[in-house]
């Protein structure tokens, strides 16, 4: 697993063993970058479910302002916190969250433009109600871009008013959709 551009290019990211971790494979990292590439520089992001980082890194990698990595499992926060050292990221940029993501938003200062959900597998059943909490956290800025990860042979979810898919992709058994959300007051 490497960063596959910008400032952090090549760098090698550890994961932890034994945990089921499953990062996102590189090509479908690389489409997913290559979608959201526009809206990357100075953004504001949260990494919902980061694991070792890599989507949130990638981000910082490619001009983003600011991350919120958000993670409750402890080895897998000790290998994000491994990756950011790795990668040099300056703690202004990279903001961890230890905890379980219904409280993410406690801890979240400002308006998030880009959002990355890639929680485990086991989880998708629960993305509609993921989207809709996100919604009522108030920190998303107008327009907001959300992506998610999920098993391409799960079936859909609801999203919350606003709320709308913009793109999918399949690559495999690995679906990305690309959301736009409406931000406060909508």
């Amino acid at each position: 697993m490497r960063v596959i551009a910008g400032d952090f290019k090549g760098r090698r990211l550890v994961a932890p063993k034994g945990l089921g971790v499953r990062p996102t494979p590189e090509r479908v990292k690389e489409a997913l970058f290559s979608m959201v590439q526009p809206f990357l520089a100075g953004a504001v992001c949260l990494d919902l479910f980061a694991g070792t980082g890599a989507l949130g890194i990638e981000a910082l990698s490619r001009g983003a302002a600011r991350v919120f990595f958000c993670d409750s499992e402890p080895l897998s926060l000790a290998a994000l916190r491994q990756n950011l050292d790795i990668c040099r990221v300056d703690s202004g940029r990279a903001v961890v969250l230890a905890g379980d993501w219904h409280k993410a938003y406690t801890n979240i200062s400002e308006k998030c433009n880009l959002v990355f959900i890639d929680a485990p597998y086991d989880m998708c059943v629960y993305y509609s109600h993921m989207l809709q909490t996100l919604a009522s956290w108030r920190i998303l800025e107008e327009g907001a871009l959300i992506a998610v990860e999920r098993d391409a042979g799960k079936g859909g979810y609801a999203l919350p008013e606003g709320f709308e898919i913009v793109r999918e992709k399949r690559y495999g058994s690995v679906g990305i959709d690309l959301i736009s959300g409406a931000g406060e007051g909508k």
